[in-house]
């Protein structure tokens, strides 16, 4: 049978076709107009915050030090206080987009594990945010016992409506930790850290993303990938549509899908392929907080061969640590899978829209000349040469600098309305021959 969110997602595309945009260039380039820092420290300065403020990062590493608050720690039975090099988005209607997740990358070294000291970037009531083709990395120390510290590449708080497309988020433990409520989707991302690598509240919809288990927790007896602490009377947290877990040998067995942390949790795995298979039981106890809902639906193998769960965990250890039957089932039943579509999870908001990337037109080269048609449905065309983004413009022409090397190949990349920039153009040869 078909997926049904799948199906969803295939409906509302061709239904809604992207219409004329208003132009735009971005409104801070990093390293151009200045450091990653100051590109977040201008959105949140910025007096019109109901306008969009668009960040475009160009390829490169870019370790930033945050330094706007400070904790204290104990070392040696001496009280230290440092810099906590965590970056801060108070402002809604942000994007931040990057040059590719393997191209554009923000790293920060946090020296004290902590949910609200290593955050490489931190969402703090900062709704509608939009991130695309970047890579959050919260780059702690390489010792293994840190494998199950908490070391958080992103932490959203008192925030809803953001949307994430082609996104690396690389921690630890926590490594991705979500607002307690509000609402938010992932596609095409990736998340890798060792344990509850997925943990907080909110309702969550993970479209075909990666879940990675982190070599680094290689020696640890047990290893979740969510730890989620859905609110009273929630109907959904976490849904993995179409994702893919994955971990090196040592994961196999000797991981599970998730365990409770407080409230009423859910989570639901849907279409999973499972290259690497948890343990047998497929969640955990902890805390004695019974979950509210654990299941799961077409978990398969990479060759789609699908996962024995006639072992799956059924009952939860409660608060007097009394094992209590669990009151669902942990396997769907096809009719209770198609039962999580867009329109259940997030009513009347369609964050897929915003993901659409538009179709880039076909360019010519007449001398320094580069020309192309116009795309309504783009807001801002990016100019590349050999790969890279060089330039912007709002125009259909762009003269090619003098002094150009022979040989230059360049192309067009199209920006939708949130700043996301869609796959290139055909290439055209500098100069023309």
């Amino acid at each position: 049978m078909k997926h049904a969110i799948s199906i969803i997602l295939q409906i509302i595309i061709f239904a809604s076709p992207l219409h004329a945009q208003q132009m735009w260039k971005y409104d801070f380039i990093v390293p151009n107009d200045g450091s990653f820092t100051e590109a977040i420290r201008k959105a949140n300065q910025r007096p019109d915050k109901s306008k969009r403020f668009r960040i475009f990062v160009r390829s490169g590493n870019y370790r930033v030090k945050g330094g706007q608050t400070t904790a204290t720690s104990y070392v040696d039975g001496r009280e230290v206080t440092y810099s906590v090099p965590v970056t801060t988005l108070t402002a809604p209607n942000t994007s931040i987009i990057g040059e590719g997740m393997a191209n554009s990358q923000v790293e920060n070294c946090p020296r004290h594990e902590g949910l609200t000291q290593t955050s490489t970037l931190f969402l703090n009531g900062a709704d509608s945010t939009y991130i695309q083709d970047i890579e959050l990395w919260s780059n702690y120390r390489d010792d293994p016992k840190a494998c199950n510290e908490k070391v958080v590449a992103l932490n959203e708080k008192n925030c809803t409506g953001n949307i994430l497309k082609n996104v690396s988020l690389i921690g630890l433990k926590n490594a991705y930790y979500t607002s307690d409520s509000g609402r938010t989707y992932l596609e095409d991302c990736t998340i890798e850290g060792t344990t509850d690598i997925i943990s907080g509240g909110g309702t969550v919809l993970f479209n075909r993303c990666q879940i990675k288990i982190s070599p680094r927790g290689h020696n640890m007896r047990r290893r979740a990938v969510t730890a989620p602490s859905t609110l009273q009377n929630q109907p959904y947290e976490y849904i993995f549509n179409d994702c893919t877990i994955e971990g090196d040998t040592s994961a196999n067995k000797r991981f599970v899908l998730g365990h409770p942390w407080k409230n009423s949790p859910r989570t639901v795995f849907l279409n999973t392929i499972m290259e690497v298979v948890p343990a047998p039981s497929g969640w955990d106890d902890l805390y004695g907080d019974t979950p509210a809902l654990f299941a799961e639906y077409g978990s398969m193998t990479p060759d789609f061969q699908l996962i024995d769960t006639s072992m799956r965990k059924k009952s939860f250890k409660d608060k007097t640590g009394a094992y209590v039957d669990a009151g669902f089932d942990v396997v769907l039943s096809p009719e209770e899978a198609e039962h999580y579509t867009i329109d259940s999870i997030f009513s009347t908001w369609i964050p897929e829209n915003a993901t659409m990337q538009v179709v880039p037109p076909i360019p010519t080269l007449n001398g320094r000349t580069l020309t192309w048609e116009s795309v309504p449905e783009a807001s801002c065309y990016a100019i590349v040469r050999d790969n890279a983004v060089i330039d912007f413009t709002t125009s259909n022409k762009y003269i090619i600098p003098r002094g150009t090397y022979e040989g230059a190949c360049f192309s067009i990349r199209c920006a939708n309305w949130y700043g996301g920039l869609g796959h290139k153009s055909a290439e055209v040869v500098y100069p023309q021959r």
